[in-house]
């Protein structure tokens, strides 16, 4: 996010293309005033990028809020946060009026719909197949990650962008996202026009992060074999990121670095004690660090890629990648391939990894048998994905113990729909109980 021009002229678009309406309802039908070129519509995805990833509102910021206080990856510093203080007590104190809940709803199906807007005007707006199919690439990849994200944090969403849209189950809002990404890769093989790649932002590099969701979004619908195709076609020396500039900063580094709402909790990253990482694990100091780690109570700071505004985020971590791997083996009781691509992460050094996270471990000597490689896997997945937005994700999915079970390690399994939407569309269905 380099070009502010690029940026004051997006923000001046989306502002004039839309309404309160259109705000307050992204089922309505109202579409963007922004269809009548090409030039528009790659504002329109660079706008998409823009309110994803940027502000206390963007995604990047609520998703890593909501699931790291849940799961216990952060602390509050202020109950003055009152969003921020219900997802931290979670259960019954979290209801649809949640600022946090609202943010992410909404602009997830905002960033639906323009990437909607975008795929359905891709053809009327060039002659150009290849124009055409680059457009549609970068917006059905934001179509699948709104649709992908909603679905770790709510039981089922809307699909259609109509009034009253009827909610979908999770099984197939993932056939879903794994069909978008699967056209956008279609498009993408067949070559991106350089027309519409020289005017996009270029930090998020598609054909990679499209890998990547297809095998983040293929293991948590269960098709292993898929999900371990499409993690071996991602580039690993290949980084893909939201920048960040001086006017447009680093919105997690901007909010740890107020000292007013949340930071590290401990040295833990949220595991139980028998699954908490071993000392020397060279990603602890990576991620999280104190003034004086020796006090009793040691102030924990998040470091990492949050430690200064302009530090980029990356779209995906080469350790997910290679995890994903070792998961979807070991859940195909595949294990010795499993334990491969474990080590591979517990042996990474931060000299190898091109955005320096390396655990610098022995490799795993535990137990050949799936439960104990999948335990290991977890943890792993714990820290070396720290604040990725995922853990809540990955509590559920390794049946950790649940809201309403002993010793829970989240405080919600799920979460209320917000007001916002159930005050909009009558299909809404009844909040989860936990």
């Amino acid at each position: 996010m380099k070009n502010i021009i690029k940026i004051i002229a997006i923000t001046l678009l989306i502002a004039t293309s839309s309404c309160d309406t259109e705000y307050l309802d992204p089922n309505s039908t109202l579409e963007p005033d922004v269809v009548e070129n090409v030039d528009n519509l790659v504002r329109l995805i660079n706008g998409v990028q823009q309110r994803w990833s940027t502000e206390r509102t963007g995604l990047i910021y609520t998703t890593t809020q909501i699931s790291g206080l849940n799961t216990d990856e952060l602390r509050l510093l202020n109950p003055g946060n009152l969003g921020e203080n219900e997802i931290l007590l979670g259960g019954d104190n979290v209801s649809g009026s949640n600022e946090l809940l609202i943010n992410t709803w909404t602009n997830a199906l905002l960033t639906r719909k323009e990437a909607t807007t975008v795929i359905d005007a891709s053809d009327n707006v060039s002659e150009s197949a290849s124009v055409s199919g680059s457009l549609k690439a970068y917006a059905l990849f934001y179509r699948a990650l709104a649709h992908g994200t909603l679905i770790q944090y709510f039981e089922s969403i809307p699909l259609e962008i109509v009034e009253n849209a009827t909610f979908i189950e999770r099984s197939a809002v993932l056939d879903d996202v794994i069909a978008d990404l699967n056209e956008a890769k279609v498009y993408i093989d067949a070559g991106l026009d350089t027309s519409v790649t020289s005017e996009i932002f270029t930090s998020v590099e598609i054909e990679n992060s499209v890998n990547a969701l297809l095998a983040r979004f293929n293991l948590m619908a269960g098709n292993y074999d898929a999900a371990i195709t499409a993690a071996n076609n991602v580039d690993l020396s290949v980084k893909s990121t939201w920048e960040y500039d001086a006017s447009i900063p680093n919105p997690l580094a901007f909010w740890f670095g107020s000292q007013n709402v949340t930071q590290a909790k401990d040295l833990t990253f949220g595991l139980p004690t028998e699954l908490l990482p071993d000392e020397n694990d060279e990603r602890i100091p990576f991620y999280i660090t104190a003034e004086d780690l020796e006090a009793e109570t040691p102030n924990y700071q998040v470091v990492g890629f949050w430690n200064d505004n302009l530090d980029e985020i990356p779209v995906y971590l080469p350790g997910e990648i290679i995890l994903i791997k070792a998961e979807a083996y070991a859940r195909s009781n595949e294990l010795t391939n499993a334990v491969s691509e474990l080590n591979t992460v517990l042996t990474k050094t931060a000299d190898t990894d091109i955005y320096g996270v390396g655990a610098n471990l022995p490799a795993y000597d535990g137990t050949i048998e799936q439960s104990a490689i999948l335990d290991e896997i977890y943890k792993n997945r714990r820290v070396e994905l720290y604040l990725s937005g995922l853990s809540l994700e990955d509590s559920r999915r390794f049946d950790r113990p649940g809201s309403t079970e002993a010793d829970a390690e989240r405080n919600r399994d799920y979460y209320p729909y917000p007001n916002s939407e159930r005050d909009n569309n009558t299909s809404t269905p009844a909040n989860p109980t936990s």
